[in-house]
């Protein structure tokens, strides 16, 4: 597939929320100043971009705001490493919630389909 064949699309369901916009361009600016994409950050890192008080609940809404930034794209003709499918549903990253902080792998799949297929793209912004 030619770049000059990709026709970018809208592929978010319904738009993010301002604080899960600040919480994936923050991911992200993480990601390319550090050019790995598995991280771990602390809850205060978390807890002062998103102005919330150190607490379980706190924790609970940044989990809120993950589950809000993994809802699933779908890609049609999705191309990715030379492989083309039909149809591909991908998600922003896993994570996994730790004592002090939570480990994030962003899904490289994902990053790609912004970049190349997304019309409504939020990241880097």
């Amino acid at each position: 597939m030619n770049s000059d064949e990709i026709i970018k699309r809208n592929l978010l369901g319904e738009p993010l929320s301002s604080n899960a916009l600040k919480l994936a361009r923050a991911i992200y600016n993480t990601y390319l100043t550090y050019d790995d994409l598995d991280m771990e950050i602390k809850f205060a890192t978390f807890f002062k971009l998103l102005n919330l008080h150190p607490c379980k609940d706190s924790i609970n809404d940044i989990q809120d705001l993950l589950e809000e930034l993994n809802e699933p794209i779908a890609v049609r003709n999705f191309e990715f490493h030379g492989e083309v499918t039909q149809l591909k549903f991908v998600q922003l990253c896993t994570y996994s919630i730790k004592k002090e902080t939570i480990e994030i792998n962003l899904n490289e799949e994902y990053l790609h389909a912004h970049n190349t297929y997304m019309l409504d793209s939020f990241l880097g912004k």
